[in-house]
C-alpha cells in the first residue's frame, strides 16, 4: 500500500478543492483531519482528509491544505465552520493535532512522512 500526502495548495481557494474532492467521493473519506501549528508567530491550522484507498492499485491519499487558514479560535473561522459542517454530514469526527510548522523541515516530503509516521502510530492510518 502506499500512502501520500497529496498537497492541494496553501492559499484560501484551496480549501474549497478539498471540500469538492470530498464531496465528489463521500464514500472514500475515511477520516478528516485538523493540524493546528505556529508559523512566522501566527497560529494557522491544516485540513486534510484520509480518504479510503483505491481498488486499484491500493493506493491510500491523504489530502492537505497546509497551513492554509488561521487556527480557530474564539473568532468566527468561515473555512473551519464549513470543514465542522462537513464533519457532521458525513459522520466523522476531526482528529486534531498539535504539529510543528512545515518549515521546520528542510525539504516538504520530509514534513509529509513525519506527519503519516504520527498517523500511523495513532492508529489513524494501517501500518503497511
Amino acid at each position: 500500500m502506499t500512502q501520500r500526502i497529496i498537497k492541494l495548495g496553501e492559499g484560501y481557494g484551496d480549501v474549497f478543492e478539498l471540500f469538492t474532492l470530498m464531496e465528489a467521493m463521500p464514500d472514500r473519506v475515511d477520516r478528516l483531519l485538523a493540524l493546528h501549528t505556529i508559523k512566522n508567530d501566527e497560529e494557522r491550522t491544516s485540513l486534510a482528509c484520509i480518504f479510503k484507498p483505491t481498488n486499484q492499485g491500493n493506493f491510500h491519499p491523504i489530502y492537505i491544505c497546509l497551513e492554509g487558514i488561521p487556527k480557530p479560535n474564539d473568532q468566527r473561522n468561515k473555512r473551519y465552520e464549513m470543514f465542522k459542517a462537513l464533519s457532521e454530514q458525513f459522520d466523522k469526527p476531526i482528529v486534531e493535532f498539535t504539529v510543528p510548522p512545515s518549515e521546520t523541515y528542510h525539504e516538504e516530503e520530509q514534513y509529509f512522512q513525519q506527519i503519516i509516521a504520527v498517523l500511523r502510530l495513532n492508529h489513524l492510518l494501517p501500518p503497511i
